[in-house]
């Protein structure tokens, strides 16, 4: 980083000008709530407020779930129960963040070593707290919003041996991705398919989960936090514009077709690749993540994340992405579609997400982030 850089980083003010509208509603929201808790507080709140209202009006869904998806019902006041818990942990890390940031790193004074403390579970937590509710997103979808079974596309096949979670989605996708790409993808990469490949693509796969973290920890350790809620933002951003499309467009992807088992290597990947990727697979109760793919683009926002901040991480982590973004077609995780509005996401991150955080920012914090690349 620069001298005139790290400068800049360190002792820009705040804009007075804009403190001059602090009477208005808009500057108290900037001055109690940060861009993460826009994001994640209102994403938890309306999942609730809709699980509240569908209590009451059942019909008010997207489609009209399957009898097929029993396995996944659950009771509205479960889902209730556990939507409220969500907001309510992160809006009591959230009131110390406050504290911290307004108080104490915006003044430029040492806060006490508990506030720091809480300061970044909070800057964590939506990453902590979102596979939690990703977990219940199935439930959510088939109680509330509605998932519609394959059996109600017109290509259903009553002889096809279909996972229990295939939807009307996985058919519409297949179709899509040979209208698109003249080919399956997710099959016709298979003739490929060779044991020291498997093992160093499923290693990439799995390294989706440091994502946020390669993201904003060398800002954490530099103690830069308005650059680590930006690159915390971007993460969260990303994640929640893939599960807006879940809701919207339930798909399980191409095990759609026999099972889990069915899509795996016939020869085993070396160091126990099939069998992690067994166990992952057990371990996951969602089944309606294929559309987008949520490892692609969140992946790969962090990625360019940390080419802006901090460039020797973000080269580091390129080839593990690389890799991921292949993988995701080559285990038959997900369509190639999915891989393609991935990227979407990506650009929907870096159009809306950035901005947004930087200009909501500036009533709290005494710098603004730059791209210096360090």
């Amino acid at each position: 980083m620069s001298g005139r850089a790290a400068t800049l980083d360190r002792a820009v003010p705040v804009v007075r000008g804009e403190a001059s509208g602090q009477a208005s509603l808009l500057w108290t929201l900037r001055r109690q709530f940060m861009v993460l808790d826009l994001f994640y507080l209102g994403f938890t709140g309306s999942l609730l407020l809709w699980a509240l209202v569908s209590w009451f009006w059942p019909s008010l869904r997207l489609y009209e779930t399957s009898p097929r998806f029993g396995w996944a019902l659950t009771s509205h006041q479960t889902l209730v129960g556990e939507l409220a818990l969500f907001f309510g942990i992160y809006l009591v890390l959230q009131r110390f963040a406050i504290v911290f940031q307004r108080d104490y790193y915006a003044q430029g004074r040492p806060a006490p070593h508990w506030l720091r403390l809480a300061n970044l579970l909070y800057t964590f937590s939506p990453t902590l707290l979102a596979p939690t509710l990703f977990q219940g997103l199935g439930s959510f979808m088939a109680v509330v919003s509605g998932v519609p079974g394959v059996e109600s596309h017109p290509a259903f096949d009553p002889a096809q041996n279909y996972d229990r979670a295939a939807t009307y989605f996985d058919l519409a996708l297949k179709q899509l991705d040979i209208s698109l790409f003249g080919v399956y993808l997710p099959a016709w990469i298979r003739q490929f398919h060779a044991p020291g490949l498997s093992f160093a693509l499923f290693y990439c796969y799995i390294g989706y989960y440091i994502c946020p973290f390669v993201a904003a920890l060398p800002q954490v350790i530099r103690g830069n936090w308005q650059r680590v809620r930006l690159a915390a933002s971007m993460a969260i951003g990303s994640l929640l514009i893939t599960y807006v499309l879940y809701i919207l467009v339930p798909a399980t992807g191409p095990r759609f077709e026999g099972s889990w088992s069915a899509w795996l290597p016939e020869e085993g990947g070396w160091f126990w690749a099939n069998e992690f990727s067994v166990f992952l697979d057990r371990q996951e109760i969602i089944r309606w993540d294929a559309f987008p793919s949520g490892h692609v683009a969140t992946s790969i926002t962090c990625l360019l994340v940390a080419l802006i901040m901090h460039r020797r991480v973000g080269w580091a982590y390129l080839p593990l992405v690389a890799g991921l973004t292949v993988a995701t077609i080559y285990f038959g995780y997900h369509y190639a579609t999915d891989v393609v509005v991935g990227f979407v996401c990506v650009a929907l991150c870096f159009a809306l997400v950035w901005p947004l955080t930087q200009w909501w920012e500036r009533a709290t914090n005494p710098v603004a982030p730059n791209r210096d690349g360090a």
